[in-house]
């Protein structure tokens, strides 16, 4: 198999806006989810944000890479068919086994869906 070539300008801007959307998303001022405004940042968890920011933008350049991908719609498209075929679905299992509120569910996998429209559409680009 040859070594796909993923525009690594794209996954790097399409990890700043992950890190960006989820900032946000878990501020004060839209939902806040667990947030002490008072607390210090968390180096470690900031670190592990960025990593997975790029992982998740370098995978998803990947399989847009090998789709064919050339339009933000299309991307777009990739990314949500990777949000409601990997995400939404593993992170349901929280709600039924984990005790989880639904609405904290929604809460959740509504950032991970608009990343997932964003890095998409942004890689497809």
């Amino acid at each position: 198999m040859p070594a796909p070539h993923i525009d690594l300008l794209s996954i790097l801007i399409a990890a700043i806006v992950n890190i960006i959307i989820g900032f946000l998303w878990y501020s004060r001022y839209l939902f806040g989810i667990g947030s002490d405004p008072s607390a210090p940042p968390r180096r470690l968890a900031i670190l592990w944000t960025i990593l997975v920011a790029f992982l998740t933008a370098y995978v998803l350049g990947f399989f847009e890479v090998f789709l064919g991908v050339t339009t933000v719609t299309d991307g777009m498209f990739v990314g949500f068919v990777v949000w409601i075929g990997f995400i939404a679905t593993t992170q349901i299992s929280a709600v039924i086994w984990g005790k989880m509120t639904f609405k904290r569910f929604l809460v959740h996998t509504g950032c991970e869906l608009l990343t997932f429209l964003a890095m998409g559409g942004i890689i497809g680009a």
